[in-house]
């Protein structure tokens, strides 16, 4: 699979110029294949790109590797999608502002993400980042999911994050204006999709003996669905807000190890659907999509602490006043309160998290075809999501929130 047509030769040397400060660039090659398959993706087009240039007029040869994201041009449903959430939009504040701004805060030597090298919106968006991959950072496989140590650095890193965007929200709130809406919003692409996720998973769920129940309560909730994961995601009146992620799930974490294979760093990927508001959104999102089931049996209090921990130390280290900082009780308390946002999450995110690539994993497929042969029909009934959802329907059940209010 290589780059759209418009995705030019002049468009990557222009590029490189401009990251490098350096006008005597010259592109001599590039070849590009797809980044990740069918299934792994679904708001955009990722290509590896290897890139052949010289930086004088002398001949010096280079070859760099980097990861170039482009709107989905010719899927048309998606596409719109894109633009009326804002999903570029925000991606390219949070690369271009917020995450520089960011990095002041936390230190020269800290970054949370690939760094950035180009944007364009001209003929179409599109955004170059260096090749993490190339770094030695690693995808996880989403269908197994993380084991306890994978989470806990993630915690870990999703809290410095939130620490951070706590500071520079003090000295610059501007920088958040875009980001007062995450993924679960007031839009009809939207709602028409969590209304399908949601009957999709009662009509499954009602054919596992002993979770008849859950579909019936889940059949009640659905003419509120949306209005639920809007007021959910929305941050209280003088509530505790933080820069969430908003999309943390197994593939939008990428990770390094050492010689003997034991964890090193993690970085995020994909800014798409930042939001600021309570971090309980993370942590559900993250929660309903990403562990293992045995993790999710016995180290839900383990996870959450690392992350309470990891938040008041790097407040601290900034200086912050913890005073502001929501107790343990009371952090616990609004993470039970926004427990309907992991259902969503379970319903709309987790199916296609735990489904086989496949050529029809999109979302245009998702959206129009309910055949059993289809990709929606495989998402809701394959195995691996029903052991995970007889575990998170009743999870969810003993929060209160499956419950009709």
């Amino acid at each position: 699979m290589a780059t759209p047509d418009w995705v030019s030769k002049d468009l990557i040397q222009n590029a490189l110029r401009s990251y490098y400060e350096n006008k005597e660039i010259t592109l001599l090659g590039y070849t590009s294949s797809a980044a990740v398959p069918a299934g792994d993706n679904y708001t955009s087009d990722i290509f590896r790109t290897s890139v052949t240039y010289q930086t004088d007029k002398n001949g010096n040869r280079h070859t760099i590797s980097i990861i170039i994201k482009c709107s989905p041009v010719g899927r048309e449903q998606m596409l719109e999608l894109t633009k009326q959430v804002q999903f570029f939009v925000k991606e390219i504040q949070m690369y271009k502002t917020t995450l520089p701004a960011l990095y002041d805060i936390l230190g020269e030597y800290y970054t949370l993400s690939a760094k950035f090298i180009h944007y364009t919106e001209e003929p179409h968006t599109l955004l170059i980042f260096e090749d993490l991959g190339k770094l030695g950072f690693k995808m996880h496989n989403r269908q197994t999911g993380f084991d306890l140590h994978h989470c806990l650095l993630v915690a870990e890193k999703m809290a410095t994050l939130h620490a951070a965007s706590l500071v520079l929200f003090e000295k610059d709130p501007g920088l958040y204006k875009n980001y007062d809406k995450g993924l679960f919003s007031q839009n009809e692409m939207i709602a028409a999709w969590i209304t399908q996720a949601f009957a999709s998973l009662i009509k499954t769920c009602a054919t596992w003996p002993g979770y008849e129940k859950y579909s019936k309560k889940l059949e009640a909730i659905l003419d509120r669905v949306v209005e639920r994961a809007i007021a959910c995601s929305s941050p209280k009146l003088g509530g505790f807000k933080v820069l969430n992620h908003g999309d943390a799930w197994v593939n939008n974490f990428l990770f390094s190890y050492d010689d003997k294979g034991q964890l090193k760093d993690c970085k995020f990927v994909d800014y798409q659907l930042v939001i600021f508001t309570s971090p309980a959104i993370d942590l559900h999102y993250f929660w309903a999509t990403s562990p293992k089931i045995e993790v999710r049996r016995e180290h839900l209090d383990t996870v959450l602490d690392r992350y309470y921990a990891k938040l008041l130390y790097v407040l601290t280290t900034l200086n912050y006043s913890l005073e502001r900082i929501p107790t343990k009780k009371q952090f616990r308390k609004d993470w039970i309160s926004r427990a309907f946002y992991g259902v969503i999450a379970s319903a709309a995110i987790l199916p296609l998290v735990k489904a086989n690539s496949r050529t029809d994993a999109s979302f245009e497929d998702l959206m129009a075809n309910n055949s059993e042969d289809s990709f929606r029909h495989h998402a809701y009934n394959n195995e691996r999501y029903r052991k995970h959802m007889e575990y998170l329907l009743p999870f969810f059940d003993d929060l209160g929130a499956l419950d009709f209010y």
